[in-house]
């Protein structure tokens, strides 16, 4: 029998999500909130201590009443468009010493990223940014709810990631908001006014930045002036469990705002079991001391992390078989066949995972690869930027010599030194032109005249897969630019990630190369 971490469907910024099941036999998703290092080292910088939702119970039981305040409030804000993802409870996870939300797990998946056959898709996420979040960041404004519209995207291009889109049982689509806690506090909004005119601001009226804070004033007000809309689409017993629920979300004395920064760096230590009841009364009196231990246990979990990752890192073990790995990644085409098909062939596993690609669609595409030459021009790429040192070396070495004896003069020189790389360029891609043409497959003639041209030649390989994505039925050069395009925006520091809108984005400037986006007859939904 599998273990939870073995069933482990998502992590984010502030918990990591597993598959689980109810005894009834119903799936849920059990989200633990143990978070990333990145965003608990910004709670610990802004606020003293971890992510209040992995060690404060209150914070936890706030979460579930706003969700359910927010289950309610969606019947009249967008019904039929958006819902919130159903809690079930929640609860202290001993195992991973962090608080938990058990919810309903939702069958959905992320607004469709641009590939080959994305035509009949791609209005998702302009569908979900528009007619969804924006929409939701004004009535969550109005609401009260000033810190929840950053989970919402008000200024932040992470927050299309919580959003799910599922089919309902009559085969209609609706967004599915999955995740309304931070990972971080909202101060790093993308769009600079925001910043300045709403963040910095709520920030300096708080005397710290936003963290899912809900005006609960204003909340009970925008009920009570809404009693009758709110009267319309439910019963007098969910309205009055709304007012219960919303009454949740008073802070209560203890809350971890009304905290100093260390008695939250105490208390996180002891909440999660580091510290005993006796130390933490210690360490409250002698905060010089507790935070010379902190300062020694940061320097141990980093030359902890240095030793391991010299005597973990797999690339450190594989040091010993690199150099047969180079050798035949240089002189035997088989091998960059070989690779490059496994590249490729990784990246369609991951887009099938993510379900941006249907099984039919990513079948397509390797059955495609294997009688296609457009993978094969990474590792062509690879080899003549490989081989460009040892050129330039060569090329310098034989300009001198000859300037030397008085072979050649400047111009000759000149010469020279930029016909080396264009010399390799055409051997090397006359020999896969002939190689191609044995094979039956398409040649890179594109390339071959690229490579008469000084300094452009270098990126011969790229544009010959950039011009075999503009022409009709290469189905795996589309993707590959695709995948490369969405990997970019993945990289963003901050902003990027998977399903992110700085991710779209970047995928979708593919657009301007590729134009004929065809959806296979099996993969329409």
């Amino acid at each position: 029998m599998s273990t939870l971490k073995d069933r482990k469907i998502g992590a984010g910024r502030s918990a990591t999500v597993y598959l689980d099941h109810l005894p009834d036999g119903r799936a849920t998703a059990r989200k633990i909130f143990v978070g990333s290092t990145l965003a608990g080292l910004v709670h610990n910088v802004i606020f003293g201590a971890n992510n209040p939702y992995i060690w404060h119970q209150g914070s936890i039981l706030e979460a579930a009443c706003r969700r359910r305040v927010l289950a309610a409030l969606m019947k009249l804000w967008l019904p039929g468009k958006l819902r919130i993802a159903e809690i079930i409870s929640v609860s202290w996870n001993e195992e991973f010493r962090a608080n938990e939300i058990t919810m309903e797990f939702i069958d959905g998946r992320a607004p469709s990223l641009h590939h080959p056959y994305s035509s009949l898709k791609e209005t998702e996420i302009q569908d979900l940014v528009e007619n969804v979040m924006k929409p939701l960041q004004g009535l969550l404004l109005d609401a009260g709810f000033d810190g929840l519209a950053w989970q919402a995207g008000y200024g932040n291009p992470v927050a299309t990631s919580n959003f799910l889109l599922e089919t309902t049982d009559a085969g209609e689509k609706r967004w599915v908001w999955v995740d309304l806690e931070s990972g971080v506090p909202a101060l790093f909004p993308a769009n600079p006014k925001l910043l300045f005119t709403y963040y910095l601001q709520r920030t300096v009226v708080n005397g710290r930045p936003l963290y899912d804070d809900v005006d609960v004033p204003k909340l009970r007000d925008y009920i009570a002036v809404n009693k009758n809309a709110l009267l319309a689409v439910m019963s007098e017993q969910e309205y009055e469990a709304l007012c219960v629920d919303v009454s949740g979300l008073i802070h209560k004395p203890d809350d971890w705002r009304f905290m100093s920064r260390l008695q939250r760096s105490i208390q996180s230590k002891f909440a999660r079991g580091k510290i005993s009841e006796e130390e933490t009364h210690y360490y409250k009196k002698h905060p010089l001391r507790w935070y010379g231990r902190q300062v020694k246990e940061g320097l141990g979990k980093v030359i902890g992390k240095a030793k391991s990752l010299l005597t973990e890192s797999k690339l450190i073990k594989q040091l010993g078989n690199l150099m047969p790995k180079i050798k035949a990644f240089m002189f035997l085409p088989s091998y960059r066949t070989q690779l490059s098909r496994l590249l490729v062939g990784r990246s369609i596993e991951d887009w099938k995972k993510r379900r941006q690609l249907t099984e039919r669609e990513a079948d397509v595409l390797k059955h495609e690869m294997e009688n296609s030459e457009s993978s094969l021009y990474i590792t062509d790429f690879g080899v003549l930027m490989a081989l460009k040192p040892f050129v330039k070396v060569t090329t310098l070495a034989i300009v001198f010599g000859l300037g030397a004896f008085d072979v050649i003069g400047l111009l000759g020189g000149i010469i020279g030194y930029f016909s080396g790389g264009v010399i390799v360029r055409t051997i090397y891609t006359t020999c896969r032109i002939l190689a191609s043409t044995a094979r039956g497959t398409s040649r890179p003639w594109f390339a071959l005249l690229l490579g008469f041209i000084p300094v452009l030649g270098n990126a011969a390989y790229p544009l010959q897969l950039l011009y075999e994505g503009t022409r009709g039925g290469n189905g795996v050069a589309k993707f590959i630019i695709y995948d490369i395009m969405a990997r970019l925006g993945r990289a963003v520091p901050i902003w990027g990630g998977p399903d992110t809108l700085v991710e779209h984005k970047a995928n979708s400037i593919g657009d301007l190369l590729i134009r004929n986006r065809n959806a296979l007859p099996e993969a329409a939904e």
